[in-house]
């Protein structure tokens, strides 16, 4: 029953507005990325499904919070009535399990992308360290927001007695720690990139990506962590809910960042002085070499496509053009030990010498 004396007022536009408005963004940059996929033709691997679950993941939360608000969350928890209130706080309570899988799922992602890409032993032993970190908080934050409250009821219904742990202390940590391993996340890769070969135009563009991604994120972070305290320590729990709005955003900002190095076409669109063309690329920054009976194009943004292959007296070496790779945009970054870059080390100029030999299998007697 609503409360005369209480305006009935709702803050419920701080849920539908983000969850309508990412409804309709984020799927477009999830599909994009599986269309980029596509259209080069690669594989996809775990950073995608993971990146998928994620994503319905969110999808949960949101669906599950614009269904609370039908319940009166958003409203004056004075004005609903007692069946509203508790179904209301049990979805947040179910809304809270899922944004831990959502998050920390998407940081799990883009590590996974950085181990289709880098081949340096000690990044790719930070990737991994930082992998079975956030998998191991992941389950730990979930067990902890499933049994905050002994028993459960006690998680949303405030009228037994029970045992629950302390949810500002929880909150803030899950915080801190989303905010220091997204830093990490941002600057691991910024070192390879800077000491690869790839032209300078290039490297701007990863960086700023990058840099892009996941600060818009680290920012997000901190806002809703700036929101957190009123939100554990007000009695009007249905009514406060900014800290809910900016847990919306951020999820679905770090599937979005997530997506951002695979979807090279819209961003290139964004910024296009920072993505120059292919031909571009070949009239600006390669120099064709040939090595060993081979043509290398140097300067080019070709991922690592391994070994070359030998057959007799030829070798050759085929090098994707921007199309040919889904890691297009972090791609090429590891270096790899070719006859050019062997001899240029050594100091030496290598020459190569071609013959070629004719013969006849029944040559005839000579007049």
């Amino acid at each position: 029953m609503i409360s005369e004396d209480i305006p009935s007022e709702s803050n419920a536009v701080l849920i539908y507005a983000p969850s309508v408005a990412f409804f309709i963004v984020t799927p477009i940059f999830i599909l994009f990325r599986f269309w980029s996929r596509v259209a080069r033709r690669s594989s996809q691997g775990w950073d995608d499904t993971t990146i998928i679950i994620s994503f319905f993941s969110a999808l949960t939360v949101q669906t599950v919070m614009v269904v609370s608000c039908s319940y009166g969350f958003g409203r004056h928890i004075e004005t609903l009535t007692t069946d509203d209130k508790l179904m209301a706080l049990k979805l947040f309570y179910v809304a809270q399990i899922f944004y831990k899988l959502t998050a920390n799922l998407a940081r799990i992602s883009i590590l996974l992308l950085y181990l289709r890409i880098f081949i340096q032993k000690w990044f790719r032993r930070c990737c991994y360290t930082l992998i079975g970190t956030i998998a191991c908080y992941m389950s730990i934050a979930s067990a902890l927001s499933i049994w905050q409250c002994q028993p459960l009821r006690g998680a949303w219904d405030k009228s037994i007695q029970s045992t629950c742990i302390s949810l500002n202390k929880n909150w803030h940590a899950n915080a801190g720690l989303s905010i220091g391993t997204d830093t990490l996340i941002l600057m691991l890769p910024m070192q390879p990139i800077w000491i690869s070969q790839l032209p300078a135009a290039h490297k701007r563009a990863l960086m700023i990506v990058l840099t892009m991604g996941g600060g818009v994120v680290i920012v997000t972070s901190i806002v809703r962590m700036t929101t957190l305290d009123l939100a554990t320590k007000t009695l009007d729990t249905t009514f406060e809910i900014s800290s809910t709005m900016w847990t919306i955003i951020e999820q679905n900002l770090a599937i979005i960042c997530t997506c951002l190095p695979i979807c090279r076409i819209p961003i290139a669109i964004i910024l296009p002085s920072c993505f120059p063309n292919s031909n571009s690329n070949k009239s600006s920054h390669s120099v064709s070499q040939r090595i060993d009976g081979t043509r290398v194009q140097t300067g080019a943004w070709n991922p690592y496509v391994g070994p070359r292959s030998a057959q007799g007296l030829t070798r050759s070496v085929v090098l994707p053009n921007d199309k040919a790779s889904e890691e297009v945009i972090l791609g090429s970054l590891e270096r790899t030990d070719t006859p050019s870059t062997l001899a240029s080390a050594a100091g030496v100029i290598r020459k190569t010498v071609e013959y070629g030999v004719t013969y006849e299998v029944n040559p005839e007697a000579n007049p």
